[in-house]
């Protein structure tokens, strides 16, 4: 499928851009990642995928969620961008979105990027795109129990705890709170700008 015009999308936040990567933009990517995204003693994501990372995996990753990219199935990995250089992801994904109106999202920023707002500005900037742009009625994220930051981002943004689940990202179980925020919730506390949405909306089941 073609796919091409996802590239152009671009949210414009105070102080963040997310859009996705080129392949030049990739490499640096994967190097903000390399440096650390968490203390090793600690796991903050539902899958432990830092502890094996590597650069060949980790591009083909990404690369693999373009190419098996449809209307009906699809997972956008924007890269967050600070004065042109990447600094973390910001997720949004789907599956049959053109019924049910539901997107789930997940993110990181590297270590050196944390604790300065940048967490929830991207989150904004991906709800903002899911409810003003895409036309979402819910958006579905969560966090593990020793996760405070991720716990206080949702909390700050209107979402609400609708269950406590099981997770294992280490062999051990550990619990997960399960948020949601539906659209009539939804105040965005910053400017978020959307460009060149519309000709891509067909490619999220949006049209």
């Amino acid at each position: 499928m073609k796919t091409a015009a996802l590239w152009d999308i671009r949210l414009r936040t105070p102080r963040l851009e997310l859009r996705l990567p080129t392949d030049d933009e990739l490499d640096a990517f994967y190097r903000v990642a390399a440096a650390g995204i968490h203390p090793p003693d600690e796991m903050p994501f539902a899958i432990a995928w830092t502890d094996t990372l590597n650069e060949a995996d980790f591009k083909a990753f990404h690369r693999g969620t373009w190419e098996r990219w449809t209307p009906e199935s699809w997972t956008c990995n924007f890269v967050t961008f600070l004065d042109g250089q990447p600094i973390g992801s910001q997720t949004i994904e789907a599956a049959e979105f053109a019924s049910k109106k539901a997107v789930g999202t997940g993110s990181w920023l590297g270590q050196a990027y944390q604790r300065r707002g940048y967490g929830t500005e991207q989150r904004a900037a991906v709800l903002e795109f899911a409810f003003a742009g895409l036309g979402a009625e819910a958006a579905i994220s969560g966090a593990l129990f020793p996760n405070l930051p991720s716990q206080r981002i949702s909390e700050k943004l209107g979402y609400r705890v609708t269950g406590v689940s099981e997770v294992s990202p280490r062999a051990e179980p550990i619990q997960h709170y399960d948020y949601r925020l539906d659209r009539a919730d939804w105040r965005c506390p910053i400017d978020v700008g959307i460009e060149a949405l519309e000709p891509a909306l067909p490619l999220f089941g949006a049209a």
